[in-house]
């Protein structure tokens, strides 16, 4: 433990008594004083210490030095103790000091320290309400510094105080002065201290001048600043500059180069908005710049993929969230009290939960809020400020009620709308709502669910309420673990994809994954055909498809315009073919599927997705091609060998069969010699239910109806490619699954291949 020796005394009670701003050598012992006493952590020397400088300062009552070394005593007392009326007592040498010298920077910029530290410890009620009349510690601190920097524009401490002051107050940012002083700061030899070239582009860019702020960071790197920190807030300022490119390009460069723990903090600070534990403790695991930049770059690419986006546009996405967020959602006081009903905490000091949520998933679809009652008694049954927001997704909606209790801009999640009415209230709620209950949810009645239903006059009787609470709590649980950026489409195009992998047919060994689709007429517009006449429906296509890292393997980016002799009506469908080849492996991919003018649109996500070597090297079966006659799409199969011919296959995106029609059946069969045996069985299951082997009526057998069961049958080479009709007759309608299993009699190898398919009533 640091205490103080004679000689740290010597030197803290040694200092001239006389400071001009403008003495380089006075302040250089101002601030020896400071560093001093900032290795110090005895409070009992400290105090032995104040008690001997105020003996001084009653024999010298006016000397401004005393005040200062005491301000600077209390202040580390204040520190050490963490008690706020040694800060008092700071504020109050300080103050003294500044009256007697108020052309010196030091008392002002020690005032403002002391203001901070104050507000750092005041009851959250009493700040809030101070700091909406600008009386607060905060303003108290910015004005302080201020001055500061008034009577001595090159006193950097001050001006970076300043500008952190004014950037983090919440209520009456006073930018406008911190702008002042960092602009004249930076034009002074103070301008020469990267901190200052710093502070200055962060206020330029909170007050809009994007381009102001670039060229303060650009100053920030020129004297000598942190290259992580500087090429970080550069990215920031590009984004809001809407300058993409180049704020993707300093984002990466900046990780990079940060080296230093202050750059590598900024990094993961901001990722915490986004990423959960297992992804901060991957990052936090990395040991060199380099891997963290490529670590970093993957994350943010892997979000693209997942939602089918441009690389780079959810990091661009994530910058213009946090701009609105911090512009909208900032909470007022650090200070954050909580409701029983209030169940979930951030640990933000940054943003409340609309800014948590906001950051994770962007804007709302719909946004609603209740009038609030004013001036009500802390103990009475009050309806508090309020909003809800809701997500509409594809598994379900998510629904988030925010409530403002004891300050009117912290908002914190709750679980149930009625939450919004006090504790009470949310234990009475159950049964017949009163009035007030039946208006606050009939301001979400387009939320559709429970709040539609009391806002028509329906009860929380029963499980109700607890359902909307569960929900509730789901939604919580949901949308602050997880963050999406969802393409968005006025109209869904609802498609219906299906895939299956078989041999690529361009090369003697390869596999395509093949994406079928079909998309409801009444879904498209069509336009005109032209001179050729007809109808045209032009199709924008995006196939992603990555491995388990996310890493995208292939991607398909193409318009497809699909002709027709007139406008599809419903039920009809359009329907066709993708396909990408691909090496053995486990993938996942992602469709988008949307108009031209991207009106309408939606996307379709396969998660897993398992591709085998059909290379002939062993004994292995391409996926179940099962298609029907007059459904419309077919794929022509040219195999590798050009004397081989092509092989049609027929193809039903919409997996319905009549009851007594047949299901046409292609797969292919690899790594078996010519004229080698295999034996073949094929079923078919109702899905919970019984087989149904016996009970068709025949099976196989070219394109005739079926005759058999099973069967024996020689290869036709490496790659044999097999045609059967599955007959349907007396099959009841339902959902099915149909099966072929495939045997190797020589090995004793055997493959299982499985499709679903619905059949369907004919009347």
């Amino acid at each position: 433990m640091r205490v103080l020796t004679p000689f740290v005394t010597f030197m803290l009670l040694a200092v001239p008594l006389r400071l001009r701003a403008q003495e380089p050598g006075d302040r250089t012992a101002v601030e020896r004083l400071r560093d001093s006493l900032g290795g110090v952590i005895d409070s009992l020397a400290l105090r032995r210490l104040e008690a001997a400088t105020i003996q001084l300062a009653k024999t010298d009552r006016d000397n401004p030095l005393l005040h200062l070394r005491l301000g600077f005593i209390a202040y580390r007392l204040g520190e050490i103790s963490q008690s706020k009326p040694h800060f008092d007592d700071a504020a109050g040498e300080f103050e003294w000091a500044s009256e007697l010298r108020p052309a010196w920077p030091y008392p002002w910029y020690g005032l403002g320290l002391a203001e901070l530290a104050q507000g750092e410890h005041s009851a959250i009620a009493v700040e809030n309400l101070r700091q909406q009349l600008g009386l607060d510690y905060l303003s108290k601190a910015a004005r302080a510094f201020a001055h500061a920097t008034q009577v001595d524009p090159s006193f950097a401490f001050a001006t970076v105080d300043l500008a952190n002051a004014a950037l983090s107050q919440r209520i009456h940012p006073r930018l406008q002065v911190a702008l002042e002083a960092v602009r004249l700061a930076s034009a002074s030899p103070a301008g020469s201290v990267p901190e200052v070239q710093l502070a200055r582009g962060r206020v330029e860019r909170e007050v809009g001048e994007a381009d102001s702020a670039l060229a303060a960071f650009r100053s920030y790197l020129a004297v000598g600043g942190d290259s992580g920190v500087g090429l970080f807030e550069m990215a920031r300022t590009q984004y809001f500059a809407n300058q993409p490119a180049a704020g993707e390009s300093s984002y990466y460069r900046g990780a990079a180069a940060a080296t230093s723990v202050q750059a590598r903090q900024l990094y993961r600070t901001d990722l915490a908005l986004l990423a959960d534990s297992a992804d901060i403790g991957a990052f936090d695991s990395l040991t060199t710049d380099a891997a963290r930049a490529a670590w970093l770059r993957r994350f943010w690419n892997g979000r693209d993929l997942r939602e089918a986006r441009d690389p780079g546009e959810r990091l661009a996405e994530h910058n213009r969230r946090w701009m609105y967020a911090r512009r909208n959602f900032r909470l007022v006081s650090r200070h954050r009290h909580y409701d029983i009903t209030e169940v979930y905490r951030s640990g933000q000091v940054e943003f409340d939960d609309r800014g948590v949520i906001y950051l994770r998933h962007g804007e709302p679809d719909q946004r609603a809020t209740h009038p609030s009652e004013p001036n009500c008694p802390t103990a009475a049954r009050c309806l508090q400020p309020n909003q809800s927001w809701l997500y509409r997704r594809p598994g379900g909606d998510l629904v988030f009620h925010f409530v403002a209790r004891d300050d009117a801009s912290d908002y914190k999640l709750v679980e149930s709308l009625v939450d919004a009415l006090g504790f009470r209230a949310a234990v009475q709620a159950a049964g017949t709502p009163d009035a007030g209950v039946v208006d606050l949810y009939a301001s979400r009645e387009q939320f559709g669910g429970a709040y539609a239903r009391v806002a028509r006059g329906g009860s929380l009787a029963g499980n109700a309420i607890a359902d909307e609470r569960s929900s509730g709590r789901r939604a919580i649980s949901t949308g602050t673990t997880t963050d999406t950026y969802q393409q968005r489409f006025a109209v869904p195009l609802d498609p219906v994809v299906s895939d299956f992998v078989a041999a690529a047919g361009t090369s003697p060994a390869g596999q395509a994954v093949h994406v079928v689709f079909a998309i409801p007429a009444d879904r498209l517009s069509a336009e005109p055909g032209g001179d050729a006449g007809g109808v045209l429906y032009p199709l924008h296509f995006r196939l992603l498809v990555s491995d388990e890292r996310d890493s995208v393997v292939k991607r398909l980016d193409t318009l497809r315009v699909f002709s027709s002799r007139q406008t599809l009506r419903s039920p009809s469908y359009l329907s066709g073919r993708l396909s990408v080849s691909l090496p053995p492996g486990r993938y996942r991919y992602r469709l988008l599927v949307a108009t031209q003018d991207r009106l309408a649109g939606q996307l379709v996500r396969r998660d897993t997705l398992i591709v085998p070597a059909l290379d002939g090297r062993s004994f292995t079966a391409s996926d179940l091609v099962v298609g029907r006659a007059g459904a419309g799409l077919m794929w022509l199969a040219r195999a590798a060998d050009s004397a081989a011919g092509v092989d049609t296959v027929l193809l039903n995106p919409l997996d319905r069969y009549p009851t007594g029609s047949i299901a046409e059946l292609y797969y292919e069969l690899f790594g078996l010699s010519p004229g080698t045996s295999y034996h073949t069985e094929v079923r078919l299951e109702r899905v919970g239910g019984r087989s149904l082997l016996g009970r068709i009526g025949g099976l196989f057998g070219g394109r005739r109806p079926p005759v058999l069961l099973e069967f024996d049958a020689s290869a036709a080479g490496p790659v044999t490619r097999i045609h059967r009709g599955v007959s349907l007759r007396g099959v009841a309608p339902g959902s099915y699954v149909l099966s072929v299993t495939m045997s190797d009699p020589a090995s004793g190898t055997r493959i299982v291949r499985q499709r679903r398919l619905q059949v369907v009533s004919t009347s």
